[in-house]
């Protein structure tokens, strides 16, 4: 897939469903075999309609449904493979948009496993792309709280943690708090340029919505000092010029 060779890598995709398809044949109740099929089922039946006919011609199908339910009988049954099952539903899940079973999911995976910064992390994402701001505001307060443990959570990028933060307080009109986490983020030492610039762009939108377009320039300003031929920085020429109004 990195390398975009999707034929070589579709090839990869059919001998390991053969292999565990095989593996089923054989022992009905190895569940953890259950992965790969799973996977496979729903990727392919979640492929476009044109693809899906095309790919069908040369014998290859799926379904999102029978997929998801060969994943959540692994997630229950399973010995090796049961939290990538878990986790491989937790964002099929996101991608049908039924957050509050991914949430679920998410929540069991965090308190198995407390140290685990991204479990924990997910949470908060989903509760915010579920429409509950306040709560994701919460369990991300939580998580860099408790990022200040020593040891706690091996290295957590937390730059992640204050963007949602900041799109999830800036959802609840939380604006001033909202910039505050933007830029806390954009100060992380482990943060990404990209992300950075994100984080730049955001803070500066903020601050356009609070009616503070001086202060939203400087911040397009750290967008283009930070990466001008970039995404980010066409939409921050852009604010520069015309206030960001949120539409």
């Amino acid at each position: 897939m990195v390398e975009r060779a999707f034929v070589g890598s579709l090839k990869e995709a059919l001998g390991a469903r053969s292999d565990c398809d095989r593996v089923l044949q054989l022992d009905p109740n190895y569940v953890d075999a259950e992965l790969v099929t799973g996977v496979y089922q729903y990727v392919v039946g979640a492929l476009s309609a044109p693809f899906k006919v095309m790919i069908g011609i040369m014998g290859i199908h799926g379904s999102k449904g029978a997929g998801l339910a060969l994943l959540r009988d692994d997630a229950e049954r399973g010995v090796i493979t049961r939290v990538e099952a878990r986790t491989s539903m937790m964002l099929f899940l996101r991608r049908e948009a039924k957050y509050e079973a991914a949430v679920q999911i998410a929540k069991g995976m965090a308190e198995e496993y407390p140290h685990d910064y991204l479990f924990r992390l997910e949470e908060a994402n989903l509760e915010k792309d579920a429409g509950d701001g306040m709560v994701a505001v919460e369990t991300y307060e939580g998580l860099i709280d408790m990022a200040k443990r020593p040891g706690y959570y091996p290295n957590a990028h937390l730059e992640l943690a204050w963007f949602g933060l900041g799109d999830s307080l800036r959802g609840q009109k939380k604006f001033g708090d909202a910039v505050a986490a933007y830029r806390e983020g954009a100060n992380q030492a482990t943060i990404s340029p990209e992300l950075k610039r994100r984080c730049l762009l955001e803070a500066g939108k903020t601050f356009d919505l609070m009616r503070e377009h001086d202060k939203a320039v400087q911040q397009y300003e750290a967008v283009l000092n930070a990466g001008s031929d970039t995404v980010q920085g066409e939409q921050a020429r852009k604010y520069m010029k015309s206030a960001y109004t949120g539409k």
